[in-house]
């Protein structure tokens, strides 16, 4: 079965909102190569309003067409939490590298 890596962002709009979180998003990452299924760069969004903020931050990234972004826009679904290993995985890289 395929998946994406993904991380889940549980927050307060009264704190900080979708556009505010897909700005940090866009600064942190360069969605401008292809990249398998496990890799791929999405956005996923809970209604319409989500969607369309999630649109607007790509055709910016996109600078109106002139850059083609590589990035999925998709409804949020399910979402498994993975494996232990994978948890915490840089700290666990750090500890295990200080030894």
């Amino acid at each position: 079965m395929d998946a994406t890596e993904a991380c889940l962002i549980e927050f307060d709009p009264t704190v900080i909102t979708y556009e505010e979180i897909l700005d940090q998003w866009a600064d942190m990452h360069a969605p401008f190569y292809p990249s398998s299924c496990q890799y791929r760069s999405a956005i996923f969004y809970c209604n319409e309003k989500q969607c369309n903020a999630a649109k607007s931050k790509i055709e910016e990234l996109g600078k109106g067409g002139q850059r083609k972004v590589y990035v999925d826009i998709e409804p949020v679904s399910a979402f498994y939490r993975a494996e232990e290993y994978h948890q915490d995985f840089l700290d666990k890289q750090m500890s295990s590298s200080a030894i």
